[in-house]
Parts: structure tokens; C-alpha cells; sequence
């Protein structure tokens, strides 16, 4: 990887200092990594446990890059994990880091014959006291497989990329039921060729500011300003952006918990006429029985990946996910994510509709104390107006991992 081909790194640099004096949180805009998200969930400590294995598989087409020849392959390499809690009365902190390298026997598009997808992900909340609290989520990943839930790359896998993101925020009690949140987001993404470089290289920054207010213990309506800064690296499609919504969250006892936030955006591009679109987002984590949990994530609104030749992308994305621990030995997750885009164009660039579906299934069977059995299944469909963007993906593989 070429240094010199990421000039967003400068940027990355600059809020990495604040990630680094500030443990970082998680995920899964601003991406659509935010959405539910605050701060750490967290409950118990878990102490440092590392795990190392190997892993297989089949997939059936590797080269999705546009226009390219069907790529089937058989893969194989290596995979690690860590994961670390630490939870005081005031402090809670999660920290998990996967790491996958696979070699394959086919090539795939702009990718080498070893490609990898690895993932730091954080959480961190902490109370000062009554009155102030803070929290931060963040991500990086240097990986090359698109995330429809993510929203940041591109949706075919077509080349390695690195992305980063932060969100911090400061919580402050101004009443018993009025509570402001005041929130900085950086996200950035930079991929390794020239040629996706050229076009998708970018970083963002958002200020939110998001009163609150507690009808009742189960009940809080909110309302907040977004203002956000989009500059890319190489192509003029700079803009700023200003969000104005309003939502509420719901809690359903202590089992779930139901977040609603929709408005209006108005994004003024510095190379094109600014544009009003609706926004909005959504998110239920449910906890169904204490082996089941449920995650739904949704959003509708612009986003900056792939727009280049067009005025700009306007997508729905919404995707679920089940884990379920059958018992001791044996857990299963699956999911399911769905994105519709329309892209606008103008003069000689026609309007474009694509649109996506990645699901996926794991079991993992625990052999042994600190030895894991995993079988894993994904599916990928992607179709578009533009039939060089079509593509159908099935990845079958087995892996064997050990902990400590």
C-alpha cells in the first residue's frame, strides 16, 4: 500500500490523536454506524481472550469489478480475534478486533492473489457524574469486501480499502427530563489503486447538536441539527450538508429498545445546485430470550459512495441480524441486508437504479473448551441500470479456531 495514495490519510492522522486520547466505541449518516449506537452496551468485564485459526472455502465468483469475466475460486488462510471489556459503576469500555487473510487460486479484479479484511472496533462510555457523561464509537477496517450496511465502499468487491470511523459525544443533564448531546463525527475512506482512489477517496466531518426529552421512563422525543463537510481527494465533488430531524426512542422494558429519527437534508455541493431530500433512521436491538438477540438497522438519505458522474446517490438500506446460542456448545447467527439507490444524472448522464442483497448464515460448534468448529454461508446479488455492475456471488467456508 502506497502512502502516497491516500492524501485523506492526513486527515485520518488528525482525529486519530483523539481516538487514541479517548478510548474509541463501536458500530455497525455518518454511515449507517451511528444509528442506535451510543456509547457501550457492554454489561460485565470479559477478560483479554485471543483466538487464532485457519480457514477454507469456495467462491463463486471473485471478480466482481465492472465488466469483469465470472471468477471462481478456492481460498484458504488464516483468521484471529480479540476481544477485552472493562466495566466499572462509571466506565464501560468493549474492544474487539477480527482479522481474516485469505489466498486465492483466481485472481479478483484490482486485487492481488492475497487479499484481507480486518476490523478494530470500540466502545466507551463514561460518567462524570449526575449531570455529564461522554461517549465514543469507533471503526477502522483495512478490508476489501463491501459492507451494505456500512455504506462507505463500493458495492462490488473490486479493491482493498482502509476506512476509518469516529463519533464522540458529550452528554450534559440540563434538567431531570431535558438532556443536550453535543457530537463530532470523522469518517474517511481511501482505497489502494489508482484507479478507485481517483474517484472515491474522501473524508467527512459532522457536528450534531440533539436535545432530548424524557416524556417518561420508557418514552424520549428528540430533536437535532446536523451540519456536515464532505471533501474528496481528487474529484470536485466537495459539498456541506445541514440535517434537520426529529424522532424519538422507545423502550420496550428491558427487552428492547426502538430509535426513530426523520427530517429533511439540504446538501449544497460547491460544482453543483444544492438539493433538499428527506432523511431518516432506524434501529430496534432486541433482546427476544436471554439465547436470542435481534438487531434492525435502517436509513434513507444521500450518500457520497459512488457518485462520481452523477449529480448524486440517494439510497434506502435497511438489514437484521440474529445471533441465538442453542446451548453451551453450539451458536448460529444469520442476516440479511437490502439497499435500493437511485442515481441522478444530468446533461448526457442518465439516471441509474441499483439495486443490492448480501445475506449470510454461521454455526459454530465448540469441540473442545478453547477449540471452535465454524461453517459459514454468504450470498451476494447485486443488480443495475448499468448491466456492467451486475453480479451474482455465493462463498461457502470452514474454519478452525483456538482460544485463550
Amino acid at each position: 500500500m502506497r502512502a502516497s495514495s491516500f492524501p485523506f490519510f492526513s486527515g485520518l492522522l488528525a482525529v486519530a490523536a483523539v481516538v487514541a486520547a479517548v478510548p474509541p466505541v463501536d458500530s455497525i449518516a455518518q454511515g449507517l454506524l451511528g444509528i442506535g449506537n451510543e456509547g457501550s452496551k457492554v454489561t460485565k468485564a470479559i477478560p483479554l481472550k485471543v483466538a487464532f485459526g485457519a480457514w477454507a472455502g469456495y467462491d463463486s465468483n471473485a471478480n466482481t469489478a465492472p465488466g469483469a469475466a465470472r471468477e471462481k475460486t478456492a481460498f484458504y488462510g488464516g483468521r484471529a480475534s480479540l476481544r477485552y471489556a472493562y466495566v466499572t459503576p462509571h466506565t464501560r469500555f468493549d474492544l474487539r478486533f477480527s482479522f481474516a487473510g485469505l489466498k486465492q487460486e483466481a485472481g479478483g479484479g484490482t486485487l492481488d492473489d492475497m487479499v484481507y479484511n480486518s476490523r478494530l472496533n470500540a466502545d466507551f462510555a463514561h460518567r462524570f457524574d449526575n449531570r455529564v457523561s461522554m461517549t465514543n464509537n469507533a471503526m477502522i477496517a483495512w478490508e476489501v469486501e463491501p459492507d451494505f450496511m456500512v455504506a462507505a465502499s463500493s458495492a462490488l468487491r473490486d479493491d482493498q480499502y482502509l476506512y476509518f470511523y469516529n463519533r464522540a459525544a458529550l452528554w450534559l443533564s440540563l434538567t431531570n427530563r431535558l438532556t443536550s448531546v453535543t457530537s463530532y463525527t470523522a469518517e474517511g475512506i481511501g482505497f489502494e489503486s489508482g484507479r478507485l482512489a481517483q474517484t472515491e477517496d474522501r473524508f467527512s466531518h459532522t457536528v450534531g447538536q440533539q436535545l432530548r426529552f424524557a416524556w417518561n421512563e420508557q418514552t424520549t422525543a428528540k430533536a437535532e441539527y446536523r451540519f456536515g463537510v464532505t471533501n474528496y481527494d481528487n474529484v470536485a465533488l466537495d459539498s456541506t450538508s445541514h440535517h434537520v430531524l426529529a424522532g424519538v426512542d422507545q423502550q420496550f422494558g428491558d427487552a428492547a429498545l426502538l430509535t426513530l429519527l426523520g427530517g429533511a437534508e439540504y446538501r449544497d455541493y460547491d460544482a453543483l445546485a444544492g438539493i433538499w431530500k428527506p432523511y431518516a433512521e432506524a434501529s430496534l436491538l432486541y433482546q427476544l430470550t436471554d439465547a436470542t438477540s435481534l438487531r434492525w438497522l435502517a436509513r434513507a438519505g444521500l450518500e457520497n459512495n459512488e457518485v462520481f458522474g452523477f449529480d448524486h446517490r440517494y439510497s434506502v438500506r435497511t438489514g437484521v441480524t440474529v445471533t441465538h446460542r442453542l446451548n453451551d456448545r453450539l451458536g448460529a447467527s444469520a442476516g440479511v441486508a437490502y439497499v435500493d439507490s437511485q442515481l441522478e444524472g444530468s446533461g448526457s448522464a442518465a439516471d441509474v437504479s441499483e439495486r443490492g442483497l448480501q445475506a449470510h448464515a454461521e454455526v459454530t460448534y465448540a469441540l473442545l473448551p478453547n477449540l471452535d468448529l465454524t461453517t459459514g454461508y454468504q450470498f451476494s446479488d447485486y443488480s443495475s441500470d448499468d448491466n456492467s455492475r451486475d453480479y451474482d456471488r455465493h462463498r461457502v467456508s470452514v474454519a478452525a479456531s483456538t482460544s485463550f
